[in-house]
């Protein structure tokens, strides 16, 4: 096992960075996932606001 770790250690590490990173951006990047709602939020924001200036 020592061995392994020795010549596949950086690899393993870096496959577990990557697949940790992976994991990260597809759960922000899900529909209802953080990005996804404050998007959501800014757009309904701004629709708003131009709907209350052209009637206002």
């Amino acid at each position: 096992m020592k061995e392994i770790f020795e010549q596949y250690g950086s690899v393993i590490i870096a496959a577990v960075a990557i697949s940790a990173l992976v994991a990260i951006i597809v759960m922000l990047l899900a529909t209802d996932g953080v990005v996804a709602n404050s998007f959501k939020n800014l757009i309904d924001s701004f629709f708003n606001r131009a709907v209350g200036t052209i009637t206002g």
